[in-house]
């Protein structure tokens, strides 16, 4: 059994050169840049054959040294708020290549995309037109629009992570859409002129992907038959990571699948534009891992408990969506693998990553790491029971850097006030 390894350092430098700047650093995540760009150039590549726009989904991890790697790919911003916005624009990303999502917009990121000129707003629902035609107005200038439609399309998995489904809350009835296309003229400083459609996440099979395209190129003739040309068609993302060990999603062969099916829609006249696909997950969960500290190994009635210094409010998705990630010692003793329930230090019995997982004999100042857990880790990591959020640090080209200082007690009393409000 070999010590793990990630970027070409071994994990256990990794831990050693954090502890030496923060001794009481009990969990990090780590992540490898160099497989980040990697991947950013496999997505690339497999949709190089139709003209798109590639933007990523910063919900997954907008941790600032990720979208900068991904940006000198030429990759751009997908964001989902005010601060994603912002956090995209700090680290270079230019607007042009910027789409803002969400189905709760505000009028602060409508008059910042007008403001910045931004690629295109998905809107999701008719009434945000007015919000996002009353900024543009103001501003006398034009934002480009994309009507995400909600296609019906059922997708296996969690409830959570399926978002074109009926009950879905995402998106305007297709019939809905097209009177809203046919009617674009009460929104004068609206390009209204594009489509999105996304159906889920963790997409393992392409199948309700395709189908998605084949919809959203039905919407596109209807719409042209009322008056309206859509110039771009965004895709969403949904890419699947799967398990370790399973198939991994057929990425080349869905891009190649999509390229056919738009390249005959161009032959034809029924579609001219561009593709803008949304990729988060796929990008950089692989790239990750959570690190930590092995704080307490307890015995109870023939059951052995391994306590983490990692816990629920630092890695959500066990405890959320019931989500299994690999765990695996740092440094694992060569003997015989035996079943243990591998837990953090919150006071939650949902602080539960894993029952009966597989592990070697561990004791207090060993090390696990999960696998796969470059996204929704500390993206969607918290400061329950009190505790601070993690550092995370980044490997590449065989060198260690602190991209994320942790959160310490002094840092949550900092933002505690007693400020009058009148």
């Amino acid at each position: 059994m070999s010590a793990l390894v990630t970027a070409g350092i071994a994990v256990r430098d990794a831990i050693a050169a954090l502890r030496r700047r923060d001794p009481n650093a009990h969990a990090f995540y780590l992540y490898d840049l160099d497989a980040l760009s990697a991947r950013a150039e496999r997505f690339r590549a497999a949709f190089a054959a139709a003209p798109a726009l590639f933007v990523y989904a910063m919900k997954a991890n907008g941790l600032p040294a990720i979208l900068e790697c991904l940006r000198d790919h030429g990759i751009g911003a997908d964001a989902g708020s005010l601060g994603e916005l912002e956090l995209a624009a700090t680290a270079g990303i230019d607007a042009a290549r910027t789409v803002l999502n969400g189905n709760g917009r505000t009028r602060e990121e409508a008059e910042w995309a007008v403001r910045r000129g931004i690629h295109s707003v998905n809107a999701d629902h008719i009434a945000e037109l007015d919000l996002l035609e009353s900024a543009a107005r103001t501003a006398g200038r034009t934002l480009r629009v994309a009507l995400r439609i909600n296609p019906g399309i059922e997708t296996p998995g969690h409830a959570y992570v399926a978002t074109g489904h009926d009950d879905a809350k995402f998106g305007v009835a297709p019939a809905e859409a097209m009177e809203a296309f046919a009617a674009r003229a009460r929104w004068p400083h609206l390009d209204l002129g594009g489509l999105h459609v996304h159906v889920g996440s963790q997409v393992h099979d392409p199948a309700p992907l395709v189908a998605a395209g084949e919809r959203a190129l039905e919407w596109t003739r209807e719409a042209r038959a009322r008056g309206a040309t859509i110039s771009w068609i965004n895709l969403g993302g949904g890419f699947g990571v799967p398990a370790r060990g399973a198939p991994e999603f057929p990425l080349e062969t869905h891009a190649s699948a999509l390229a056919g099916l738009f390249t005959q829609a161009r032959a034809s006249g029924a579609f001219e534009g561009t593709l803008v696909f949304e990729p988060g997950r796929w990008l950089v969960a692989p790239i990750g891992m959570l690190l930590a500290e092995v704080l307490w190994v307890k015995h109870r009635d023939g059951r052995r408990f391994v306590i983490l210094g990692a816990g629920m409010n630092d890695f959500l998705r066990p405890a959320l969506y019931g989500a299994r990630h690999p765990i695996v010692a740092v440094e694992p003793r060569a003997s015989t693998m035996e079943p243990a329930t591998v837990v953090g230090p919150v006071c939650e019995s949902g602080d539960v990553f894993e029952s009966g997982a597989s592990l070697p004999p561990l004791e207090r100042g060993d090390w696990l790491a999960f696998l796969d857990t470059g996204a929704y880790g500390w993206a969607m990591s918290s400061n329950y029971n009190g505790r601070g959020r993690l550092a995370e640090v980044v490997a590449r080209g065989g060198a260690l850097s602190l991209a994320r200082e942790a959160e310490t007690p002094a840092t949550l009393r900092a933002s505690v006030t007693a400020l009058p409000l009148e």
